[in-house]
């Protein structure tokens, strides 16, 4: 799941982008990938790092890098020190359960809202009488959306 945030670490924002902004950038990512142009300064500073692979030519001009293991645990880390305050959590609307990434419950239940309203004609009000919002257990895996 994406999360819209951007990090005042240039070093860490790059991971992140690369893995595709996730919760937990130590799990498994749908994304791990940043292509720069092969012969500019970025490049040669991510081929001395030790968060990315060595990059591989691609379309001519252009190299792609991939995260490595210590740069998703630097990235961990990173997040973890700044306090990031996104969460799972579980919001469950007329029995059906579906995970949201926010910052907060009321956050979380009204971004299902605004996906739940979208399909079907229903108020904010009658959303919050028929829904529930809990954080959702860190070993529960994510669910499909």
């Amino acid at each position: 799941m994406y999360i819209n945030r951007t990090l005042c670490d240039p070093e860490m924002d790059r991971i992140d982008h690369a893995l595709g902004r996730p919760l937990d950038p130590t799990q498994e990512t749908d994304r791990n990938g940043f292509l720069t142009s092969y012969e500019g300064p970025e490049a040669e500073e991510l081929r001395r790092s030790p968060y990315w692979t060595d990059g591989r030519r691609w379309l001519g001009d252009s190299e792609a890098f991939h995260v490595t293991d210590c740069g998703r645990a630097a990235l961990a880390a990173y997040l973890e020190k700044i306090g990031d305050p996104h969460r799972k959590f579980v919001v469950t609307f007329d029995g059906h359960a579906s995970d949201v990434i926010a910052t907060g419950r009321s956050q979380a239940r009204y971004r299902h809202f605004q996906e739940v309203s979208d399909a079907i004609p229903i108020s904010f009000r009658d959303f919050c009488q028929r829904s529930s919002v809990r954080v959702a257990d860190v070993r529960e895996g994510l669910r499909d959306r």
